[in-house]
Formats: C-alpha cells, structure tokens, sequence
C-alpha cells in the first residue's frame, strides 16, 4: 500500500475509536442517589406537629433492561409524631401515607413520575414518631430514568402524611 492510503486508513481507525469516548453509553452499573429531607424544604412547609421532621434518603437505581431500572429506596426519618399524642384515629404516631419522586427543581412542586408501594390502604404508621424503611424493586421507565441520570437535581422525593397530605418531608435529588 502506497503511504499516503496507510495513513487514511489509521486515521479513519483513530476517529471511530474516538467517537466511543466522546458519545459513552448509558450507564449499565448501578446509581446511588442521595437526599436530605426535611419538613422545611417542603413547599408549602409541613406543618406543625411534624414541621421538625427530617432525615435521608438513599435510592440505588439497577438496570432492569430496555433503558429501565428498578430502584430500592431506603430512608429515616425522625421528628414525627409519636404514638398517643394525637386524638383517635391518628393516636398511632404519624401516618405517612404516600412516597414519590417527583420532577422540580428546589421550591417548585411539580408531578410525582416515580410512586412508591404506599398509600392509605397502606401505610407506614410510625408509633416512635421516627421510621427506617428500605422498599425494593419499584419499577422506573426508561424515559423517566434517563431523565433522572441525566440531571437528578431537577428532581425531588417527598413523603405525605396524615397530616401533611401536601408532603411532610422533601429534598432534591443527588448523585454519589
């Protein structure tokens, strides 16, 4: 081969392996996302008598195929009410009655994408006015992932309660 044709040839070479690096693909490993949350980032504020309210959260996100994941979500959360202090039917503590990701930036309240297994049906009761909870395999779209990944900030988990039905806890999402 004539030099000027080996050169092209390495070149072109050179350049395809270069796109790989510059375009990577999407994750395949797992994603740790973190949070504060607390009663004073809710919008509006959690009232009182969870308004104290705050702990953290963890979210590992696992590929589950097509572009989707499935995400366990472990938190805590203290500052709630204990058992006895409040009048029948809420004398059990706080009830937290719902649990999502939702898309917004920090101070704007936006819709949940990401439902955690909790509702009034079934709710979490927290006799000790805290609660440490891990729910495991909630399914994630691809779409909804990506977006997430791409920029968690844009989003935020929240827990509701009893009563806080607005939200008791919140805090924008972080990657690790």
């Amino acid at each position: 081969m004539k030099p000027l044709t080996l050169l092209v040839l390495a070149l072109g070479l050179l350049s395809a392996g270069c796109d790989e690096v510059l375009a990577p693909a999407t994750p395949t490993g797992l994603v740790t996302l973190v949070s504060q949350i607390s009663g004073s980032q809710e919008v509006p504020a959690a009232a009182a008598p969870e308004a104290a309210a705050a702990g953290t959260l963890s979210v590992t996100m696992a590929p589950s195929g097509g572009g989707a994941y499935l995400a366990s979500f472990t938190f805590r959360v203290g500052g709630l009410v204990k058992a006895g202090v409040l009048p029948a039917p809420l004398d059990s503590g706080s009830v937290i009655v719902a649990g999502h990701i939702h898309s917004g930036a920090a101070g704007v309240v936006g819709p949940p994408v990401v439902p955690l297994p909790i509702s009034q049906a079934l709710p979490i009761v927290t006799p000790t006015g805290s609660v440490l909870l891990t729910i495991s395999n909630v399914a994630v779209s691809a779409d909804v992932a990506s977006a997430i990944l791409a920029n968690p900030s844009a989003f935020y988990f929240n827990l509701h309660s009893a009563l806080n039905p607005a939200g008791v806890v919140r805090g924008q999402l972080i990657k690790q």
